[in-house]
């Protein structure tokens, strides 16, 4: 077998549980998809959109209102092609979504020091799987609507993904390709805040490529997505105070054997021992940055065996000592808090 038809097998393979879950979403709601299941990415993105739409239909049917038609996705997405960068884009998004009240929800965008946070409010009245599943694809249509403007994926931080308790969580790792909490009150992706300011580097000529599939083309690199995807569920393991998995455990996860999962890793360039100390270091900076748990917690979180051993790695990482860290991130906070207050 070619290195070429090992990767979209692969990937196939890697898709499975989107296509069971929504081929049983689409059950419950009483339709079916004529044909059989995707047998490649290109034939999963056509699949995937057709039954959104199907689900789509179902869920705006029993919440008493119609669907947002594709012409008026299609709208919104041009309109905000005339933003200047990805903050602006993000307003012109808000306004359009409240002309179309409450048949496209409502977003809105925070942020939280060097975070950014946007978040759907879906304003459904009927809560279900299938509604839970097409307003995560919504959420996941204004992300891929903004990394496209902006030329750039965008290294979430985390995503939210509604009320309901889910107990797989696989199909949505590899749909955000970032670290997935599910059972809390918000549809949100968080996101570095410095993205706001990229500029919308698209353009009209662009558009119709870019919208035949959207937002469901995004299936086509199976290695950048498996590193992007051990990553995540690292860093998920760690956000919700779970013990940090191991390689057989991460491969078991992604349904691989370990021995192909080191392969698959190998062939992107990495190793699980690389994506596992990305992962902690990053980690190991938002829990210093957090500033409610000592050193010695922060080791145990992070799995190591003790502190002084935490220290080590992290001054590997950053090239000083965690509390050095901190206290440089301090005094850089307190010196443009200055400068910001001599400006005013």
């Amino acid at each position: 077998m070619t290195a070429l038809a090992t990767a979209q097998r692969d990937q196939r393979f890697a898709l499975q549980p989107l296509v069971d879950l929504l081929q049983h979403e689409l059950a419950q709601a009483g339709t079916v998809i004529p044909g059989p299941p995707p047998a490649s990415t290109v034939d999963f993105a056509h699949w995937y959109l057709e039954a959104v739409q199907r689900l789509e239909l179902s869920v705006a049917t029993a919440d008493a209102h119609a669907p947002m038609s594709r012409s008026e996705v299609e709208l919104m997405c041009r309109c905000v092609l005339s933003a200047v960068n990805l903050r602006e884009a993000i307003g012109l998004l808000e306004d359009y979504c409240a002309m179309l009240h409450p048949r496209a929800g409502r977003i809105s965008l925070t942020t939280n020091g060097d975070i950014a946070v946007l978040q759907l409010d879906t304003l459904r009245r009927v809560r279900s799987s299938a509604v839970s599943l097409v307003d995560i694809t919504g959420l996941f249509s204004f992300l891929q609507l903004l990394q496209w403007l902006g030329g750039v994926e965008f290294p979430l931080r985390l995503v939210r993904i509604g009320p309901l308790e889910r107990e797989d969580l696989l199909p949505f790792l590899k749909l955000f390709r970032a670290p997935v909490l599910a059972g809390g009150s918000q549809y949100s992706i968080e996101f570095p805040a410095t993205h706001l300011a990229r500029p919308v580097v698209r353009t009209r000529a662009e558009f119709a490529e870019f919208f035949e599939l959207f937002p469901c083309a995004v299936f086509d690199n199976p290695a950048h997505g498996l590193a992007q995807q051990v990553g995540a569920l690292i860093s998920a393991a760690v956000m919700q105070g779970r013990p940090v998995p191991t390689l057989e455990a991460v491969a078991a996860t992604l349904e691989r054997p370990p021995s192909t999962f080191r392969r698959q890793l190998e062939r992107a360039g990495t190793s699980f021992r690389t994506l596992r100390n990305d992962s902690l270091n990053t980690q190991a900076q938002l829990l210093l940055s957090r500033g409610d748990l000592s050193v010695e917690q922060i080791a145990s979180r992070l799995g190591f065996s003790d502190a002084s051993t935490f220290r080590r790695a992290f001054r590997k990482w950053c090239g000083v000592a965690p509390t050095r860290w901190s206290d440089n991130r301090t005094e850089a906070s307190h010196h443009r808090a200055g400068v910001d207050a001599r400006r005013e």
